[in-house]
């Protein structure tokens, strides 16, 4: 059904119900699989020494969710990225990795820990749907 997916990952549980239907795709579709976390830095937390922690929590759990897929006998493609100054977010690093990648479907979570108080659906969630030219679910 899809090539390329790409699955935004956080370890929230939302992030993580994502990635196993992205796998459940993998296993019968032989789909490809890349895993993107999306470091944010606040203002109060944009010193390069936090910045640097923030991007070794990043790879340990790229490195959980990619060790799930290893799991399944899937290999998936690992990409880290910082949203940096007002001109990115995460919602916008997601999205230019989907339509750089040429991406047919992406998976995330409706709500991960991006910290904002979301009535239903996490904003990132919310934004990434409504911006991608490609097909996106939302899972609960």
């Amino acid at each position: 059904m899809f090539k390329k997916i790409l699955i935004p990952i956080d370890s929230s549980p939302a992030s993580l119900r994502a990635l196993d239907l992205a796998i459940e795709f993998a296993m019968k579709d032989g789909s490809k699989l890349t895993l993107i976390h999306v470091v944010s830095p606040t203002p109060v937390c944009s010193k390069p020494a936090v910045i640097e922690e923030m991007k070794s929590i990043g790879n340990s759990v790229l490195e959980a969710a990619a060790a799930k897929c290893d799991g399944f006998g899937i290999s998936a493609k690992k990409v880290l990225k910082v949203a940096e100054g007002n001109q990115t977010s995460t919602a916008y690093e997601i999205f230019r990795e989907a339509v750089d990648g040429n991406y047919d479907c992406v998976i995330i979570g409706s709500r991960g820990y991006s910290g904002g108080m979301g009535i239903l659906m996490g904003s990132v969630a919310i934004s990434v749907a409504l911006s991608l030219p490609c097909t996106t679910i939302i899972v609960r």
